[in-house]
This record gives C-alpha cells, sequence and structure tokens, in this order.
C-alpha cells in the first residue's frame, strides 16, 4: 500500500481524500491538541502534538517501520500567515525570519525522511508579487534535495470541490517526471482548450440543500454539527432583508453598522451564498456572518459546521473537536479532501511509471 505523512495535518481534511486514492497514513504532527483529537476520530491514528520545530523523522515513521527513502509521499500544507493577502502591505521577512517560516521545517523533514514524493499547498501569496524570492528559495532547496517538482496555483472549484479555493499546488518528485492533477470540472463544464471534456462546478445547492432546514439556535437532532449559530434579534432582521447573493452593501440604511457607513470593502460581511454557484473560500470565521460571505442562501442563520464540513468535501460521518470557534477553525482551514484525493491519484500514477520504469524488460532477470 502506499504510504503518506499528514504534516500540520490538522483535523484530517488532506488524510481522509489520500485515504480515499489508496493511501495509508503512516504518520502526522499537529500542533493543536484539539484538532489532532479530530484527526484521530476522522483518521484512525494519533498524530504527533507537538511543535513541528521539535519533530524529527524518525519520530514520525518510526511505528511505521518505514527506514529513510521508503515513504511514498510526504504532504504538508504549513501555516504561513506572512504570505497571505493581509500582509501585503506589510514589512517583508528578513533572512532569519525567513528561515523560521515554517516551510523550511517542511523542507527539513523532506530532507530526514527523503519520500519518493512530495506534494506541498500553500496561499497564492506564496508565490505572487513580492514573496516570490522567498518561493524561490524554497524551489532551489527542494532541487539541491534532488527533487524534479512541477507547481500552479489551483482553483479547489476546479477539482469538483464547491468552492472557490485558489493555492498553489507543488508536486515534486526524485524517482520520475511530477505532474499535476489535471482539472475535471469548469464553470460550464467545457474545455476551452478541447484537450478533455470538464463536469460542471459542483454547487452549494448540490452539497447542502438535502440537510434540514435550521433557525437561528436550532440543532438536528441526528447530527450535533449540524447546528445553527443562535443570532441576535439585529443580525436577524439583516438577514431577513438580504436575498440570495446579497451582502452589507444591500443592507437597507437602518439596519447598516455604524463604522460601515462611510467604509468601502468588506462587502461580503452578512453576505449570503449563492445556490447555483460555488461556496466562497472558507476561512476560520466560516460559522460567522460578520467574517465573510458564510450566510445560508436563504435561511436566515449562518452555515453549520456540518455544512461547513461537506463544502470542504470531508467524509460524510466526519467530525470535529473543541469549542465552536476551535472547530470553524478547524474546518476552515483544513485542506479540501477532494482536492487531496486528486492529488493522491496523481501521485498514484507517479508511483506506477516509476515502478514500471525500473522492472527488468522481457521477463528477463535484473543484473545482481
Amino acid at each position: 500500500m502506499h504510504t503518506v505523512v499528514d504534516l500540520f495535518c490538522g483535523c484530517g481534511g488532506g488524510s481522509m481524500g489520500f485515504h480515499r486514492a489508496g493511501f495509508r497514513t503512516v504518520g502526522a504532527v499537529e500542533i493543536d491538541e484539539d484538532a489532532a483529537t479530530a484527526f484521530t476520530l476522522n483518521v484512525g491514528i494519533a498524530p504527533i502534538v507537538k511543535d513541528i520545530r521539535d519533530v524529527r523523522g524518525e519520530d514520525i515513521v518510526g511505528s511505521a517501520g518505514l527506514r529513510r527513502g521508503e515513504l511514498t509521499l510526504l504532504f504538508g500544507c504549513p501555516p504561513c500567515q506572512s504570505f497571505t493577502v493581509l500582509r501585503r502591505a506589510a514589512k517583508p521577512l528578513d533572512y532569519d525570519e525567513q528561515r523560521r517560516e515554517l516551510i523550511y521545517e517542511y523542507l527539513r523533514l523532506v530532507e530526514e525522511l527523503y519520500p519518493r514524493h512530495i506534494a506541498f499547498e500553500n496561499v497564492p501569496g506564496l508565490v505572487e508579487g513580492r514573496w516570490r524570492p522567498y518561493y524561490d528559495n524554497f524551489e532551489k532547496i527542494l532541487s539541491d534535495l534532488g527533487y524534479r517538482f512541477e507547481q500552479a496555483v489551483v482553483d479547489a472549484a476546479e477539482y469538483g470541490v464547491p468552492q472557490r479555493r485558489r493555492r498553489v499546488l507543488v508536486i515534486g518528485s526524485r524517482v520520475t517526471e511530477p505532474e499535476l492533477p489535471y482539472p475535471t470540472h469548469s464553470t460550464t463544464g467545457n474545455n476551452e482548450m478541447g484537450l478533455k471534456k470538464r463536469l460542471p462546478f459542483v454547487t452549494v445547492r448540490d452539497t447542502i440543500e438535502c440537510l434540514p432546514a435550521l433557525a437561528s439556535g436550532e440543532q438536528d437532532p441526528t447530527d450535533e454539527f449540524h447546528k445553527a449559530r443562535r443570532h441576535s434579534d439585529l443580525a436577524l432582521q439583516r438577514l431577513a432583508s438580504l436575498k440570495e447573493g446579497q451582502g452589507r452593501a444591500d443592507l437597507p440604511a437602518h439596519l447598516v453598522l455604524e463604522c460601515h457607513k462611510d467604509h468601502k470593502g468588506h462587502y461580503d460581511i452578512y453576505g449570503r451564498m449563492w445556490w447555483d454557484r460555488v461556496a466562497p473560500t472558507l476561512t476560520s470565521g466560516c460559522t460567522n456572518v460578520t467574517r465573510g460571505r458564510f450566510a445560508h442562501p436563504e435561511q436566515h442563520r449562518a452555515i453549520t459546521l456540518r455544512e461547513a464540513m461537506l463544502l470542504q468535501t470531508f467524509d460524510e460521518g466526519a467530525r470535529l473537536h473543541g469549542g465552536v470557534e476551535k472547530m470553524a477553525l478547524q474546518a476552515g482551514n483544513a485542506v479540501p479532501s477532494l482536492l487531496a484525493e486528486h492529488i493522491g491519484k496523481t501521485i498514484k500514477t507517479m508511483e506506477r511509471r516509476s515502478r514500471q520504469s525500473t522492472r527488468p524488460a522481457d521477463g528477463l532477470e535484473a543484473e545482481s
């Protein structure tokens, strides 16, 4: 069986997808105890709960009996707040700060574990504009370790995830030519290049319309995670005044917050999702209508944790752990499971190709 180690594993969004692709997760690392508990519930193994700076490669795979070089895939999505759009106006990092960035811990573990293939996912800001030199240094180190790689900014919606989620994806290999997953979905279902037919985007309606309707504060008795936040009377008035796809810019004057009356931007606050489009990018505030376009398309409430998990394409019975804010953080920050599944299938294709290229030809025995 193909093996994967999941770094910065969160609640297990990535590992659930790799499992669907035929991988066995043999190790994981997560610093947050609540997220680690959710990972155990969802994946079936307990991650190492430590700061990754204090974890060695042998600590991660020792119990699996793997030696250096035997791991199929090392996957990681390091938190890199420095490279997000929120820091675009901030002072660039100096060299010492760069070295403390967690992407370098990922590279350290690439060197220690020496996997056959690697996959790395992060925010687009890592390769765009002023932050590009830091990514170039990442690529140089990866190349020096003997890996060839492909990189692109991809949108999870193009892989069947019902959510607009742009991420830089790097796939590398030391045993074969790397490749990126081929997109399977598009806005119209057509491919302008004419190479492969694509399916239409999966929508919010496709994903969550089947769930029981809830009012503010209500819970589905059969699912502890399908529970609506309790909204104030004023918040309910705002939501009741908005139609599908509308947001704070569409509020009547008497319901506009004072701080928003002369404010430009943040138009997604109190925003309702559209039924027949993909959802916006889920974040750590994905069940809070004051944090973005996270209101249900027609019900007067924010989306629930279960709806967030479905929009992240988690397994149907996936679980979270901790307080409401911690669980929203786990759901919003996770790797969409379907995107990980596509990555896993691509790695399997690469692995099969590498194995075939090393087989003895015409049934002859390999030289000893």
